[in-house]
């Protein structure tokens, strides 16, 4: 079995913005509201394990499937063989900013069992792309010294 949902933002802010506050793993509750918290195990990489506490629930470990900077991140929570979890970002740059693509996808002869949860993300899924958007602009205005 296998079922995604997609959803895509536009961004006033830059992919480099964008990707800071992607790797700004422990502040990840700020622009996710299903997130207490997120921490990279090393230094974010293909391979690297990043634990994860979404709210109500207990943590777990994700592993980073790929890392291309300012570009593409995928989180895999692998259940064995029968089962996993990925959790996407992908950034374009645009003329007026960039594009945030987000994808939740399940798949596995066990999926059916992850896919209530999957669900519940790709349902938040616009929103948390848009308030990563929110979150990257008001980094990079602080930086730059322009108002929000």
């Amino acid at each position: 079995m296998k079922w995604e949902e997609r959803a895509s933002v536009e961004a006033r802010a830059c992919a480099a913005a964008i990707w800071e506050t992607l790797l700004d793993a422990p502040r990840w509750g700020e622009w996710n509201d299903g997130v207490e918290w997120l921490w990279f195990e090393g230094v974010p990489a293909a391979g690297t394990l990043a634990t994860m506490k979404p709210k109500r629930m207990r943590q777990t470990a994700f592993v980073i499937e790929a890392l291309e900077p300012e570009r593409a991140l995928s989180l895999r929570l692998r259940f064995g063989p029968a089962a996993a979890l990925r959790l996407e970002w992908r950034l374009t740059p645009t003329e007026a900013g960039t594009r945030i693509d987000g994808r939740v996808a399940v798949e596995g002869i066990a999926a059916g069992l992850l896919k209530s949860a999957a669900m519940k993300i790709a349902l938040a899924l616009p929103a948390t792309l848009a308030q990563l958007a929110a979150r990257a602009d008001e980094r990079s205005a602080a930086v730059s010294g322009r108002a929000s």
